[in-house]
C-alpha cells in the first residue's frame, strides 16, 4: 500500500489553475474516478491513500495540456516533476508524475516504470492508473458530457452513458474499449459501456 500522505487537493487544483484555463474536465474526472473506486472497493482492495493520490491525478492529468495538446502527457509529467510550485511530497510527485504520463496512451511493462523508484507501491499504482484512464474515458473535453449510472454485480462493472445529442460520433467516443482494458486486467473484472439517449433516463425519471 502506499503511505498516508494526505495531498492537499485544494492546492493541487490551484497549481493546475496556473497551467489551463479552465478545469472543468478535471472536476469532472475527479467525481467519476471517485465513484468509480468506490464501487470498486472490494475488488481492488486499495485504501485511502490510493484514493487521494487517484483523486489528485485527476486534478493534474491533463496540465501539459496548456504547452501541447498531442504530446501533453509527456509534458504534464515533466511539469508535475520539475515545478516545485506543486507542493508533494516526492513519492507523491513521483507518483503523480506516473499517473500523468500513462494516463492515455501506452504502458511500460511491469518493473520498467522509468519514473519510479525501488520503494514505490508499483502494483497499487497501476491500478489507481487503470480507475483514472476509465475515468477519462467516460468524459471529454469536446463532446457532450453524459450523465453516467454505475452498476456493479461480482465482478461485471455496467457503465450507462446517457446524452442528449446522440450520434455515432459520440456513441464511438465512450464506449471505445482501449482506455477500459487495463481495468478489467488489473481488477479482474469486465466492463460494459452502453451509450443511450438522455430521453430514455426522463422517462425513468
Amino acid at each position: 500500500m502506499l503511505t498516508a500522505t494526505v495531498m492537499d487537493l485544494r492546492a493541487i487544483a490551484r497549481w493546475t489553475s496556473e497551467h489551463l484555463d479552465s478545469l472543468a474536465h478535471e472536476h469532472r474526472v475527479f467525481r467519476i474516478a471517485s465513484t468509480l473506486f468506490d464501487l470498486t472497493r472490494e475488488i481492488h482492495g486499495l485504501d485511502s491513500a490510493a484514493r487521494n493520490l487517484l483523486r489528485a491525478a485527476a486534478i493534474v492529468h491533463d496540465v501539459g495540456r496548456s504547452v501541447d495538446k498531442a504530446d501533453h502527457p509527456r509534458i504534464g509529467a515533466q511539469l508535475v516533476l520539475r515545478d516545485r510550485r506543486l507542493h508533494v511530497a516526492d513519492a507523491d510527485r513521483r507518483a503523480l508524475a506516473f499517473l500523468t504520463l500513462y494516463h492515455r496512451d501506452g504502458l511500460p511493462e511491469p518493473g520498467d516504470e522509468a519514473i519510479l523508484k525501488p520503494g514505490d507501491h508499483r502494483e497499487t499504482l497501476r491500478k489507481v492508473l487503470a480507475i483514472l484512464r476509465a475515468a477519462d474515458a467516460l468524459d471529454s473535453r469536446s463532446k457532450e458530457s453524459p450523465r453516467l449510472v454505475f452498476g456493479l454485480k461480482k465482478k461485471r462493472l455496467k457503465v450507462t452513458c446517457y446524452l442528449e445529442q446522440l450520434c455515432p460520433k459520440t456513441r464511438r467516443v465512450y464506449e471505445r474499449r482501449k482506455k477500459f482494458r487495463l481495468l478489467e486486467r488489473e481488477l479482474g473484472c469486465t466492463i460494459e459501456v452502453d451509450v443511450r439517449s438522455a430521453d430514455a433516463l426522463k422517462l425513468v425519471a
